[in-house]
């Protein structure tokens, strides 16, 4: 998960690789919608005290604001720095990607649960199944 095309000179007085850039942050917290520092531990290998430092960066930055106790979201100027990248047309077209691939394919009911199907041999293959469990009830007199 580290990125090695960017290097920091550290406190140690040593090159180390960034491990997030502060895009990368951001665009983190947009798709989660809310992060805590633990959030960012697992996703970019941070340790704890890292993790929080960057919160707080970000916050005296502008970016986040803290919401409930120890998780944070995006501010406006967030929202303006993600536009601005090109973060959310991105997310917008990949969004508009899947609903497309969605409107393409076949929707049914199985089990009481609406699925999704490829194409019609899938869902012909899922009533199949539905047929042959309904028969074998219906022979043990649960039907």
């Amino acid at each position: 998960m580290i990125n090695h095309k960017h290097w920091h000179y550290d406190r140690d007085w040593g090159w180390q690789p960034i491990k997030a850039r502060k895009i990368e942050v951001l665009e983190f917290i947009y798709d989660r919608e809310e992060v805590t520092s633990h959030d960012l531990m697992e996703q970019f290998e941070y340790t704890y005290n890292s993790a929080r430092c960057r919160l707080c960066q970000l916050r005296k930055e502008g970016f986040i604001v803290r919401y409930g106790r120890g998780k944070w979201v995006l501010t406006q100027k967030a929202y303006e720095k993600l536009h601005y990248h090109g973060v959310l047309d991105k997310r917008y077209a990949e969004r508009l990607r899947r609903q497309r691939e969605a409107e393409g394919r076949i929707w049914f009911i199985d089990s009481g649960a609406v699925r999704m199907a490829k194409n019609v041999n899938e869902m012909l293959l899922t009533f199949d199944e539905a047929i042959r469990i309904a028969r074998e009830l219906r022979k043990e007199g649960l039907i």
